[in-house]
């Protein structure tokens, strides 16, 4: 335990001066009996000291001793209950979400079906986001600052191609303990679907502390909006492989509708195909469930499946409010006490 103020423990010594002060007011108690009454009815007039009657008094000592401690504001590492799961929103930015099969286009509705599972989501879960086109680019770590993920949210635009299996990658960098669980492989894995000549991708900062085991894992996932049509980076599988093994559900949400959409692009029409079935084999790969965009149900479905997982993690917590608290409870059933014994409060 440490003190934030410890030169107010001094304080402390005023206890033993109490101590001192309620001796001192006993014994001169007990001379004025002695003074107004003969030696041999003092004992029937003033009746012995009744052994609970130090108990209020004792109780209201403590509890000035709390108050004493709490004033030099104590800290210390306790363990809380804490909700650990994770959660990372991968969005396509690639130029086929320009299309507009969905309405008003495949962004807007991908940002409008992300925004709705952050809306269901507990505060006390943890969000990050990653957009992905030709490279994954992880713009939000996950928190629970859901202002952080809104603002990055509205910054959204297309950009050209579209990497489903880089985003898994990014995804699976940020999630907590899942670089320390997979190691070199997901390093690897992740250099490789870089291949970001801009910068993109910051470098991933050194693993630090022992290996973790699959049972010291947190709950985490990642949800993944796209319309499926993977042209860039890895195949979507590999890091599929990685993320089952690190106990990262990938859910999807397809973005179009079947058959594609026509849109125009550079002074002509292209076709603009959406590929559901890749985005389920993803989820199934990894035990998560694949949606469409337009099935608000099943994206609420989603968000409540994602559930806490309450650990415990010691922090550094101020214990002023906890002790002044005891001391208000001792003071409470001193007071108590002493009305229920001698109909007074000392």
């Amino acid at each position: 335990m440490t003190f934030t103020w410890p030169w107010m423990l001094w304080t402390l010594g005023l206890v033993p001066v109490l101590l001192v002060g309620l001796a001192a007011s006993a014994r001169r108690q007990r001379a004025a009996e002695a003074r107004l009454a003969d030696a041999h009815l003092l004992e029937r007039l003033a009746g012995r000291p009744h052994p609970r009657r130090m108990w209020p008094l004792a109780l209201y000592v403590v509890s000035i001793t709390l108050l004493l401690v709490a004033a030099a504001r104590p800290t210390a590492a306790i363990p809380l209950p804490v909700n650990r799961t994770a959660v990372v929103l991968a969005i396509d930015t690639s130029k086929s979400m320009m299309a507009d099969d969905v309405k008003p286009t495949r962004l807007e509705a991908a940002k409008s079906a992300a925004l709705q599972i952050v809306r269901a989501l507990p505060r006390s879960v943890q969000v990050g986001l990653v957009a992905f086109s030709d490279v994954g680019a992880v713009l939000v770590t996950p928190t629970t600052d859901r202002r952080l993920l809104h603002e990055a949210m509205q910054r959204l635009e297309p950009q050209q191609s579209t990497a489903v299996g880089s985003a898994v990658v990014e995804g699976l960098a940020i999630l907590p303990g899942r670089r320390e669980f997979l190691g070199e492989r997901l390093t690897r894995l992740r250099v490789q679907s870089a291949q970001d000549p801009f910068g993109l991708i910051p470098p991933a900062p050194p693993v630090q502390g022992p290996p973790l085991s699959a049972a010291d894992l947190p709950p985490a996932a990642i949800v993944l909006l796209s319309d499926g049509v993977t042209n860039a980076g890895v195949d979507p599988q590999v890091p599929a492989v990685l993320a089952l093994e690190g106990r990262v559900r990938v859910h999807t949400v397809g973005i179009g509708q079947q058959g594609g959409a026509v849109m125009q692009y550079g002074g002509g029409l292209i076709l603009v195909p959406f590929d559901s079935a890749s985005l389920q084999q993803l989820a199934q790969r990894t035990g998560g469930e694949y949606l469409n965009a337009v099935d608000e149900e099943g994206i609420r479905r989603i968000a409540r499946h994602l559930a806490r997982s309450m650990g415990w993690e010691r922090r550094r917590t101020e214990l002023s409010a906890l002790l002044a608290g005891g001391a208000w409870l001792l003071m409470l059933g001193g007071a108590a006490l002493s009305l229920l014994w001698f109909r007074r409060v000392p």
